[in-house]
């Protein structure tokens, strides 16, 4: 038996929950979230404004916490997936290729297409290439774009692989350590980091993301995951903790956030969403939609493949190839549903198909 195999049966508890389908539940939710925003802005930009859809463009704003849902969720996940990892001979080296294997072929892939897209002289007429700065993007090295000046990647939403990636560096590193040193350790080391972030101005991108007041919120995910294994709310609770983060997302709807006080003003409420989710879940609760559910299993695939499609429709629109005479509402609902369609497809034949390949090849 291979050492990531008697790994993966070491881990079994059979005693504690180790799946939450209430995860993927929220997973989706963050991904149409962000799906969200981004439609919001495309109309906000591209459009008279007019509609439905755009009236809430506020809340819609408010969709941009999904990064920060998926943060909390990542350390929530990371925890839970390694039990009985800890302290283990090789235990760091199998965790690090697991999630190399989960985020890397696909990100790549999405990136390459968008290199395309700046190569081509009739497509993203206002990129520039940059040798050093595509070298960077595929590697989660955080750099200034040369075109925009934005401290984000060739593909865009990548942002957030840039600290997925850093905690995931992180953790492994403390998979050599017995678990108890896990949530002290990681707890303090992002708060020191944080609080470096607040006090001191950071201009340089590596820094930005090592110094991030988000890098708590996988702290959060990893200390709600500790929690759930060893307590219990009641179910008053638990929806108590839901309709509050909702009630708090709502009001902070619109609300300009920064890197100072995103953590409060998002990441907390998500903390409390998930929180009030999963603890349900433990209480009993079953019974998830089908359909959220898949779209949760097809979240990574639908956070980095929608961007295509907002900035194909985007450009119809721009050329008048969409008439201005096609209601905002329409155009905002059949791009939605579209980018979810291209999700659950690349989900289902590129996502996976890497995944059995890459993992087969390693067996």
């Amino acid at each position: 038996m291979s050492l990531e195999k008697s790994m993966e049966v070491s881990c079994e508890e059979p005693s504690d929950k180790r799946y939450y389908s209430s995860v993927q539940i929220l997973r989706g939710i963050a991904a149409l979230a962000v799906v969200f925003f981004h439609v919001s802005e495309m109309l906000i930009q591209y459009t008279d404004g007019h509609g439905l859809f755009s009236r809430f463009s506020s809340l819609w704003y408010t969709g941009a916490a999904g990064v920060d849902l998926f943060f909390i969720i990542s350390g929530f996940v990371m925890v839970q997936s390694t039990r009985g990892m800890f302290a283990q001979p090789g235990a760091s080296k199998v965790f690090f290729r697991r999630r190399l294997v989960r985020i890397v072929p696909l990100y790549w892939l999405y990136s390459l297409m968008m290199l395309v897209l700046v190569l081509l002289p009739f497509t993203l007429r206002g990129q520039v290439f940059s040798g050093i700065y595509t070298l960077k993007s595929f590697l989660f090295i955080p750099a200034f774009n040369p075109a925009s000046g934005l401290d984000v990647p060739l593909l865009a939403p990548g942002w957030t692989l840039s600290y997925e990636m850093y905690f995931y560096l992180i953790f492994s590193l403390l998979l050599y350590l017995e678990k108890r040193f896990l949530l002290p350790v990681i707890t303090a080391l992002f708060c020191l980091s944080a609080a470096v972030g607040l006090w001191v101005p950071i201009e340089d991108p590596i820094l930005k993301v090592v110094t991030s007041p988000l890098l708590l919120e996988f702290a959060v995910g990893c200390q709600l995951a500790s929690l759930v294994n060893r307590r219990k709310i009641s179910p008053g609770m638990c929806l108590l903790l839901i309709a509050g983060a909702l009630l708090a997302l709502y009001l902070v709807s619109g609300v300009k956030v920064d890197s100072q006080t995103r953590f409060i003003l998002w990441g907390m409420p998500a903390s409390a969403l998930m929180a009030g989710m999963v603890f349900l879940e433990k209480n009993g609760l079953t019974r998830f939609s089908s359909l959220m559910t898949r779209i949760g299993d097809s979240s990574y695939s639908l956070y980095l493949s929608h961007i295509f499609i907002v900035l194909c429709v985007s450009t119809l629109v721009k050329r008048g190839i969409i008439p201005a005479a096609v209601p905002n509402d329409l155009l905002a609902g059949c791009t939605i549903l579209i980018c979810i369609f291209t999700g659950y497809l690349s989900y289902r034949y590129i996502e996976q198909n890497f995944s059995r390949a890459l993992n087969r090849r390693e067996s």
